[in-house]
């Protein structure tokens, strides 16, 4: 998967602006937006490292949305934010 694009990243941005609650202490809505960016450019840089980790049967057989979905399930799994059926 490739970078996002400078609209994609600003969309990101202003869609985490309205979906978290604030304030975010000192820093500024171009720090935020400057992390949107890092974090893009981490993603990049680390696709390896991630494909190397998952499991040979489930690298071989998934495409890489369904490797990107994953690791967002299981981060907002993490932090809260997916709730599944089984929840209750």
């Amino acid at each position: 998967m490739a970078l996002m694009s400078a609209i994609e990243r600003f969309r990101c941005w202003a869609q985490y602006m309205r979906d978290l609650p604030g304030p975010f202490g000192t820093a500024s809505k171009a720090d935020i937006r400057a992390a949107v960016d890092a974090v893009d450019q981490w993603v990049e840089d680390n696709q390896t490292t991630y494909n190397l980790a998952l499991p040979l049967a489930f690298r071989n057989a998934a495409t890489p949305t369904q490797k990107a979905l994953l690791l967002c399930y299981v981060v907002m799994r993490r932090v809260g934010r997916l709730r599944s059926e089984e929840d209750g």
